[in-house]
């Protein structure tokens, strides 16, 4: 907000609740020794209550529930004085905190008094403020004629008396909030549609306030003309000093169409109470000419407006990544697509590397035999789970199909996972090596005997699922690769199974491949624990066999690659009887292969810093 002697504009409005002016007369009087008072000062949490309007619609009385709270606290604070005739008057010994917590006042004769408070949230000042004579004066102006008051501010008005040789007295002084916030909500059944909207703006065609006068009362009727709104999530705000009437006016919104050009649509709206420390909430019916369609599309900069998380981070709970059923994957598909019981699309990528341009078909078995175009997502992030929202469950839709045509769908309000069949569609690389992999391997993780006072078990941390993660991708992606192969071909007689007999190269690969999965776990006293499918190594052992976690040119045979390949062999089987487990046969030819591959940026995840420079803090 540009105003002339007014609050500097800020981009954050902060919701604080309202509070009713209260006396202090009662509390002072008699009760301050040489005219002296503490006034201890604070502010609300939040908007009071909110009011709701339907643009274009009749109004309709909102819940009466609070606005989601933002972070208090008071950047800049002013304070006046007046006498019993409402003159401001000059208060020679008084002492304000510097964090506006605490104002003492001194020295005051015996007489009636008015304190008034005016104090800007964080983000904003009071530097350019007017100085009034009376407490009739305006205070605070907006001249501009055409803003709103998108400012954090706050008034209070304290009346009081001091009598001399009464004793001090300090006093709780809560401020009130002294604005309105106007929030219209965006309606529409496919949030993926918000993401048209260029701007919205609003229009007041009723008077509003443009002075906050000292007493806290307000004057100075204007118009906002085309005020433009601030974003947040599905909503759209400002804020402004409080209208005595119902207002009304219209919200514009600029939307955009998929060839870039753009258009705006009108939402009238009236009857609108614009109340001090009260939400005043218009819903609009979102129209676009993609509104019936039935496609979620999410776009890069609009993951926010969704449901989604990280998976592993630092203060993901045991009971969590324990759970196979959210914290499992198969190596060849590490790209989960599921549709919920509750009609919901669930994505989960165990993947440290983002993905691109994945499309979402989708055949709908109880209505048509043709795919038809589901969803599309610009990007998923590194271990991204979330849950979208599929507008066919609230309403019929439009698909476009494979062949180009365009079917309707009747809303599905009991969409389940048994009513649609999905496949994914993506030009991106990660998923092109991810689609070499030629095993099915079953990967989730185990606290095993970690809570049983076992010697070797430990329990898991999120950081090292992470790294299992990608080590599973990496070890399948190159168990199934040309590289691989050849170099396996150059040890054929070599490796020999538990009798010592050469081992069939081709039935080794079919193992490879057949192999059921591992089950992730934690070590501590030794490399690495396995057998079957129980696949444990120590912390150093995760981090360490990546290419880049040892240095250049060393030998690729480190003890964590070791580690990592004779534990495998294990898996396979093999005993240590074997050279499938130690005799530096079948460790040596993986460790070397898995380093070279790493080195070369084949392998799905090649380096340690895929892993380590992924957020894991909130």
């Amino acid at each position: 907000m540009k105003l002339t002697k007014a609050i500097p504009s800020i981009l954050t409005i902060l919701a604080l609740t309202a509070c009713s002016d209260e006396s202090l007369t009662d509390e002072i009087a008699g009760n301050l020794p040489d005219g002296s008072a503490t006034f201890l000062i604070s502010t609300p949490a939040q908007y009071a209550i909110e009011t709701s309007s339907r643009a274009g619609e009749e109004e309709e009385d909102g819940e009466e529930t609070p606005d989601t709270a933002l972070p208090p606290g008071v950047a800049d604070l002013k304070y006046l004085l007046a006498d019993s005739e409402g003159n401001i008057i000059d208060h020679h010994y008084s002492h304000l905190e510097s964090d506006f917590s605490r104002l003492t006042l001194e020295g005051l004769p015996s007489g009636d008094y008015s304190l008034l408070f005016m104090a800007a949230g964080e983000g904003s000042s009071l530097t350019d403020s007017s100085s009034p004579i009376t407490i009739s004066d305006a205070w605070l102006t907006n001249q501009q004629g055409a803003s709103a008051a998108d400012a954090a501010l706050y008034h209070k008005r304290i009346d009081f008396s001091v009598k001399a040789g009464a004793p001090a007295q300090t006093c709780e002084v809560e401020l009130d909030l002294a604005l309105a916030k106007l929030d219209v909500r965006i309606k529409t059944p496919n949030e993926s549609l918000l993401r048209y909207i260029k701007s919205a703006s609003v229009t007041l065609t009723s008077p509003v306030p443009a002075d906050l006068n000292a007493d806290g009362s307000y004057a100075s009727d204007m118009t906002l003309e085309a005020y433009p709104l601030t974003e947040c999530a599905d909503s759209y705000s400002c804020t402004l000093f409080p209208a005595d009437s119902p207002v009304e006016g219209y919200v514009d919104i600029v939307s955009e169409l998929d060839n870039g050009d753009t258009f705006s649509t009108r939402y009238p709206f009236s009857g609108l109470k614009i109340a001090k420390g009260k939400v005043a909430r218009i819903d609009v019916a979102y129209r676009h000419p993609e509104s019936k369609s039935g496609r979620l599309y999410v776009g890069a900069d609009q993951l926010w407006r969704f449901s989604t998380d990280t998976m592993f981070m630092a203060d993901e709970p045991q009971e969590v990544f324990y759970d196979t059923s959210i914290r499992s994957f198969y190596a060849d598909e590490p790209l989960q697509f599921s549709v919920s019981d509750q009609g919901k699309l669930d994505v989960k990528l165990f993947s440290p590397i983002g993905v691109k341009n994945v499309r979402v078909l989708g055949r709908f078995r109880n209505i048509s035999s043709e795919w038809v175009d589901l969803a599309y997502f610009e990007s998923i992030p590194p271990f991204m789970e979330g849950s979208f929202e599929l507008p066919v469950v609230s309403a019929d839709c439009l698909f476009k199909t494979l062949g180009g045509r365009n079917i309707s769908i009747p809303a599905q309000p009991s969409l389940g996972t048994q009513d649609v069949e999905l496949k994914i569609e993506s030009d991106d690389p990660f998923l092109a090596k991810i689609a070499t992999i030629d095993s099915h391997w079953y990967i989730r993780f185990s606290k095993f005997g970690a809570d049983s006072g076992h010697a070797s078990w430990r329990h898991m941390t999120p950081i090292l699922c992470r790294h299992g993660v990608a080590l599973a991708l990496n070890m399948a992606f190159m168990f199934a690769s040309p590289e691989f192969s050849a170099a396996l071909d150059t040890y054929d007689g070599i490796l020999k199974d538990n009798s010592g007999n050469p081992i069939d190269l081709d039935a080794l690969r079919t193992k490879i491949r057949t192999h059921g999965g591992l089950q992730l776990g934690r070590v501590v006293g030794v490399g690495g624990l396995g057998g079957g499918q129980t696949y444990g190594l120590a912390d150093y052992c995760y981090t360490g066999v990546y290419h880049d976690a040892t240095a250049p040119g060393s030998n690729p045979h480190n003890y964590a690659r070791q580690a990592m390949f004779h534990e495998y062999g294990h898996c396979l089987g093999y005993n240590h009887s074997s050279n499938m487990t130690y005799g530096d046969q079948w460790t040596v030819l993986c460790a070397t292969v898995f380093v070279e591959m790493g080195r070369d940026g084949k392998l799905p995840v090649p380096n340690l810093t895929d892993v380590t420079s992924l957020p894991y803090e909130r």
